[in-house]
């Protein structure tokens, strides 16, 4: 049996960054109290290992004690509660992703411009609500089907960002169906490098591979464009690191070639020393 591993197989810059950051604060602040709103990254086994250094995530401002530090998390948070959060005298600490900061500045900058605000994005994800947050009204749709006249009545002029790890083509399919609506649209790609480099090895997959096998969180919206190219026959939908228990050996004993990619929140050294133990593989890079 042959596995070739993805040439992307790990974190991405913005998850390794904030990390870092992360862990440096905990190793170098034992005794200090650190919260963090919402999870660093929709990762079961990053959040599980980070909880037991000491790291209280919440999502009730009520939990955090005055004179805490606040993490903000890789995702971004809303401009008011970040406000909310200095007002109190607390601690912030911002580890957004730098790609996602950038977004929070396009739709901004649209909004002053006089365009209304859209964000192409799973509504109620962590990362769509900080961006929503950075201006007083946007409007949040995930498919070509949700575009109608009536929900653009009245606007003649739209400004459009994407979650950055959305998929380019539905994105881009959601922005023709508004183009064929409204009068004046201005779009701004803002999916990130490393979500669309992950996009274009997967569907480059060849098809003589038996396997697709996509190591991620079950929760992570990074896992969707790999997904869609394991659904044929035969492939592995998805594997989460908090399952690897679950793995078994007779899986692959007759899966022949097989390609292992990740999402962008799941670190390497995680897939690769349970593909080690499976001695009648062939792991090619």
């Amino acid at each position: 049996m042959h596995v070739t591993l993805s040439k992307n197989l790990s974190y991405c810059f913005g998850v390794k960054r904030t990390l870092t950051l992360v862990e440096e604060l905990l190793r170098d602040n034992p005794d200090k109290t650190y919260y963090m709103l919402g999870e660093i990254v929709h990762n079961e086994y990053v959040i599980n290992d980070l909880k037991t250094r000491g790291l209280r995530i919440v999502r009730d401002l009520d939990c955090v004690e005055t004179g805490s530090s606040v993490i903000i998390q890789s995702h971004g948070a809303p401009k008011k509660l970040v406000d909310s959060l200095r007002e109190r005298g607390l601690d912030v600490i911002d580890a957004t992703c730098p790609m996602v900061t950038v977004i929070h500045k396009k739709i901004v900058r649209l909004d002053q411009e006089g365009y209304f605000p859209v964000i192409i994005g799973k509504k109620g994800h962590d990362e769509v609500r900080g961006i929503a947050g950075q201006v007083d009204k946007a409007l949040i749709v995930r498919s070509p089907a949700e575009i109608t006249p009536k929900l653009f009545a009245g606007i003649d002029k739209v400004g459009i960002v994407v979650q950055s790890t959305f998929i380019r083509t539905e994105a881009v399919a959601i922005v023709e169906k508004i183009e064929g609506i409204v009068r004046e649209v201005k779009f701004i790609d803002t999916i990130c490098r490393p979500t669309t480099e992950r996009q274009v090895e997967v569907e480059n997959i060849p098809d003589d591979v038996d396997y697709i096998l996509i190591i991620g969180s079950q929760t992570s919206a990074t896992d969707s464009p790999a997904l869609s190219k394991a659904s044929t026959p035969g492939g592995i939908r998805i594997i989460s690191p908090s399952s690897f228990k679950n793995f078994s050996g007779v899986w692959f004993a007759c899966a022949g070639d097989t390609n292992a990619t990740n999402e962008t929140t799941t670190s390497s050294h995680v897939e690769l020393r349970k593909f080690k133990e499976f001695r009648i593989m062939e792991i090619k890079n």
